[in-house]
């Protein structure tokens, strides 16, 4: 091979083919010498140690190209440290198979590979509105494996592009995706130990479990193999273009837990664009502690791309001319779950949650998260359940708001699983009828159970996979999500741009939302209280929308609440009430002044 070097364009941070040869351009850990190592990507047999010169740098960054360098190589860096793995490379070579312990012989150790500059693949998407939104979280390898695929779309993307229609019938517009980037998936301890001749090197464990979410210290610019094969770059370009081609937008987590990575905005911030620009990304959701939210929203490359983060500084977005931050936290299940499971829940929280919005910024609201129960584990637990994790079941919240509804865990009385079942319809129903934007987590639309873990990080097998299920109840429960989304559609007076102002200020007569008990316009919700009436005036919407008016009721018994008079020759019909499996056939027309809710349920009403 010929390895002729040339100062490089420092344009792509990592390596990439240019023309005929290969550019590389990588930040140094520290100042002082820096070397590449090349490698044969087949065989990992070391070809040759460079010393890359002072003069192809600017500060730490050195960017060299090798015109005539060509053929199947990865490469390593190497300082006065020792080698290391770039972490801009664009792909990582060594870790094409899942879970893969044999790879313990070469002591679990990856290369980064050449990567392709310009997607010949993903097309960008037209942004959906926030106000549209219905959000699906899902884990690449768990939405696949229990899914009724074969085996050549199981764990990987083909598996996802597969099942896009089935979510893009339940309404969904924004996929929401754990960690795609490339993990080590394999847990093992790693060991320094002094070799003969007095360096010092290193040794691993046997493997002891499996980092199966994926969270964690990572390669932030690499696509997984083991999710998008030989041609990981192509791959995630595939995924993308056809969610987008089927009209959904794609969002990726990331995860930074490093102080490294948390005290250098500008390399965070780098990841971000390079995923938009280069695969067409959408959309972020941000973990760690103390992330540069501030540094990401101001910069001038994301300034079309949604960040979803726990908290900001919400005086950073006044100049805004879009709506593109959105609170992610789990502000919305506590008062829900509280309710439902009896433990002193506030209605009054639980109304301030469903009425959250922003001129400048969003909210994304959930029933359930992956770090924690299911929701159909939510009201069949009344503990955790971590034991197979490990850690002798320490790990895990301990502030779930669970109930077991009588029985711990599956059960076959049809009296226990009707009432969780109707909890679950509560949620999923008072979900989509607030104002934040819904989230579904993955197999929540189908009754899904992780056997009580509500920490299934390490679980690679049928507690941590999600279970779609073919019985009734299942089927009955993915119908009812569908409707549910239609509904939200239909009626965009119940997902508003701007926050409600819960007065008339069209002169309409009607406040655009106000609240209701057994008595009409009630001003205050005690704390005592369990139940309330919500009504969504269409007129806010436009003329021919219908308000909609959601009815809750906590209480043990069974209670009355009353309905306000309606606009015009408009009357009150009722469409859905949670003790049912689906939403009524036909409306029924119900009487203009009260109606009666069963105890634990919700009811849904239109005027019209």
């Amino acid at each position: 091979m010929n390895y002729e070097m040339k100062k490089g364009s420092f344009l792509n941070p990592g390596a990439f083919h240019r023309r005929k040869g290969i550019e590389l351009t990588v930040v140094a850990r520290r100042e002082g010498s820096l070397s590449v190592i090349f490698y044969d990507k087949n065989t990992r047999k070391k070809l040759k140690e460079i010393a890359i010169p002072k003069s192809f740098s600017v500060g730490r960054v050195y960017s060299v190209f090798f015109p005539e360098l060509s053929g199947e190589v990865c490469y390593m860096l190497k300082d006065r440290d020792g080698v290391y793995l770039d972490p801009y490379a664009p792909v990582i070579t060594g870790r094409e198979k899942w879970n893969d312990i044999t790879r313990k012989k070469n002591n679990y150790f990856v290369y980064g590979g050449i990567g392709k500059s310009v997607s010949d693949y993903s097309e960008k998407l037209s942004p959906v509105a926030p106000e549209d939104m219905v959000i699906y979280k899902l884990h690449i390898r768990g939405f696949t494996e229990s899914n009724g695929l074969s085996a050549a779309y199981k764990g990987n993307y083909r598996g996802i592009i597969r099942k896009l229609q089935y979510l893009k019938g339940l309404g969904v517009t924004s996929l929401l995706f754990m960690p795609l980037y490339e993990f080590e998936e394999i847990r093992y301890h790693a060991y320094k130990v002094t070799e003969p001749d007095d360096s010092v090197g290193e040794v691993t464990s046997d493997p002891f479990g499996v980092n199966y979410w994926g969270y964690g210290d990572a390669s932030y610019f690499a696509p997984k193999a083991s999710y998008f094969g030989a041609d990981q770059q192509r791959g995630m370009d595939l995924l993308v273009n056809a969610i987008h081609k089927a009209g959904m937008e794609i969002l990726m987590e990331f995860s930074f837990t490093t102080e490294k990575a948390i005290s250098n905005p500008r390399f965070i911030t780098n990841i971000l664009i390079y995923w938009h620009l280069r695969y067409k990304v959408d959309g972020f959701h941000l973990i760690g502690e103390g992330l540069p939210i501030d540094y990401i929203l101001k910069h001038p490359k994301l300034s079309d791309v949604k960040i979803f983060y726990e908290k900001t500084d919400e005086r950073g977005l006044s100049n805004e001319d879009h709506k593109r931050f959105f609170y992610y936290n789990d502000d919305f299940i506590y008062p829900l779950r509280k309710l439902e499971n009896h433990m002193d829940g506030s209605v009054a929280e639980l109304a301030n949650q469903m009425r959250k919005q922003g001129e400048k910024f969003g909210f994304v609201n959930y029933a359930a998260e992956k770090t924690g129960f299911t929701l159909l584990d939510a009201y069949s637990y009344g503990e955790k359940h971590n034991e197979a994790n490990g850690e002798d079941n320490r790990d895990g919240s301990n502030y779930n708001c669970s109930a077991n509804h009588g029985c711990e865990g599956k059960t076959n009385s049809r009296n226990v699983n009707e009432k969780r079942y109707i909890c679950v319809r509560n949620d999923l129903t008072l979900l989509f009828l607030s104002q934040g934007i819904p989230l579904i987590t993955e197999g929540d639309e189908s009754l899904n159970s992780a056997d009580g873990n509500n920490n299934p990080y390490g679980q690679d097998n049928p507690v941590g996979w999600v279970q779609f299920s073919n019985k009734k109840d299942a089927k009955l429960l993915r119908e009812f999500v569908k409707q549910l989304s239609v509904f939200r559609k239909a009626h965009p007076n119940i997902r508003t741009k701007k926050p409600m102002r819960q007065n008339d200020y069209i002169g309409c007569g009607l406040p655009d939302l106000s609240y209701h008990d057994s008595e009409p316009w009630i001003m205050g919700i005690g704390p005592e209280k369990k139940g309330l009436g919500i009504l969504y005036a269409g007129a806010y919407a436009g003329e021919e929308c219908e308000d909609v008016m959601v009815v809750m009721n906590f209480y043990y018994e069974d209670r009355t609440y009353a309905l306000p008079s309606l606009l015009g020759d408009r009357k009150w019909y009722l469409v859905a009430n949670t003790r049912e499996e689906k939403f009524f056939d036909e409306p029924i027309r119900v009487d203009d002044e009260k109606i009666t809710v069963p105890s634990g349920t919700v009811s849904i009403l239109t005027g019209r």
